[in-house]
């Protein structure tokens, strides 16, 4: 189902049964905006207050649901935080798809050491963890009552809220929102009909734009990127710089060795848009035997890996290759699996001037 939807949000040319269940969904859109805006303008006249933390805090999340690149952005900020300006800082994340309990604060990582497995702690949090290392990442649906709580524990200098634009109940210093350049606002609706979030014209809010290109490879790329550049300048008077995700070499989830020489490969994900990772493989001249989708968010079981081993090994591929995000939530079941070709991840490195999106005051910021 999430598949169908978020296919329905993004398809540029819907089949007529797709456009028929849009304008079903359209009256949900409607009472959804409504309570969008009521939520929005209770903030913006303060009628409702927000909550104010003694530390610098940076929100990065974005208007749509999913697959913009808020994670790894998140997680590259947290390490130019750590080791370039020495910052004690902690991400706060919801903690979406873990088994851990959002009602309490949940510490994943204190910076040195991770207390939980990708399965409890969901995900993003985990791979945040595991790749922005002395950055103290903790759970919990409070914002607040989480970042506090890394203050008073961790003695946190900075926080950072992932996927914590629509989250306005916790004042922010530098509210970062994230783009992407081909995607944009797909159809342009609110949820359901829609991937919006809240209207487009909530861009208004955001301090620092980021233009986010996953396909740096494509010269058709290059000319959306400019004319949205323009539109968020012209329509909403915001300049922006750009991230562009490129692929940084693929390895074995187990062994940690890079793996190349291969002819032909399954590949999986289970992430909000799946098209771009399986681009990645193919602009890396990867044949492609198979590509095999799960919904955003998946958990994988035993058998579901075992199922993608064997399919591989009956088409004689060389490997299975998988996003790092996926790769985290099946580490554990390749322990215990017997396979003959390996399993590995892609990774990607984000290429983003840290410089164009972090205030210079915070350079020389003194310690809270």
């Amino acid at each position: 189902m999430k598949i169908y939807f978020s296919r329905l949000h993004y398809n540029k040319t819907p089949a007529i049964l797709d456009k028929a269940l849009m304008i079903f969904l359209l009256p949900a859109s409607f009472f959804y905006g409504l309570a969008v805006f009521t939520r929005n303008f209770l903030y913006d006249t303060n009628l409702v207050k927000t909550e104010k933390l003694p530390a610098f805090v940076i929100s990065i999340g974005n208007l749509t649901t999913g697959g913009t690149g808020k994670t790894p952005v998140t997680a590259k900020i947290a390490c130019c935080l750590t080791k370039e300006l020495k910052k004690k800082t902690a991400v706060i994340s919801r903690g979406y798809g873990g088994k851990l309990s959002i009602k309490k604060s949940n510490i994943i990582s204190n910076g040195s050491k991770i207390f939980f497995d990708a399965e409890m702690a969901g995900d993003e949090p985990f791979w945040i963890a595991e790749n922005s290392k002395d950055t103290v990442v903790i759970t919990g649906k409070n914002r607040y009552k989480s970042g506090k709580y890394a203050i008073e524990k961790f003695n946190s200098e900075v926080l950072i809220l992932d996927d914590g634009f629509q989250y306005r109940k916790l004042h922010r210093n530098l509210n970062i929102l994230l783009i992407d350049c081909d995607k944009v606002s797909g159809n342009n609706f609110l949820l359901p009909a829609g991937p919006l979030r809240e209207p487009e014209d909530q861009i208004k809010r955001a301090d620092k734009v980021v233009i986010v290109n996953k396909s740096p490879y494509l010269k058709p790329f290059e000319e959306k990127v400019n004319v949205l550049r323009e539109i968020l300048k012209d329509k909403y008077n915001k300049e922006s710089c750009v991230c562009e995700f490129m692929a940084d070499g693929i390895y074995d989830i187990i062994t940690k060795q890079p793996f190349n020489g291969f002819e032909k490969v399954v590949a999986f994900s289970g992430i909000a848009r799946p098209e771009s990772f399986f681009s990645f493989l193919e602009d890396m001249q990867v044949n492609l035997a198979a590509k095999k989708i799960f919904p955003d968010h998946h958990i994988y079981t035993k058998t579901d890996i075992q199922a993608l081993i064997d399919y591989a090994e009956s088409v004689n591929a060389d490997a299975v290759i998988t996003t790092e995000k996926d790769s985290v939530k099946i580490r554990s079941y390749l322990k215990n699996i017997e396979t003959k070709i390996p399993v590995c991840a892609l990774k990607l490195k984000a290429n983003l001037d840290i410089r164009e999106i972090i205030p210079s005051s915070l350079y020389s910021r003194e310690p809270v």
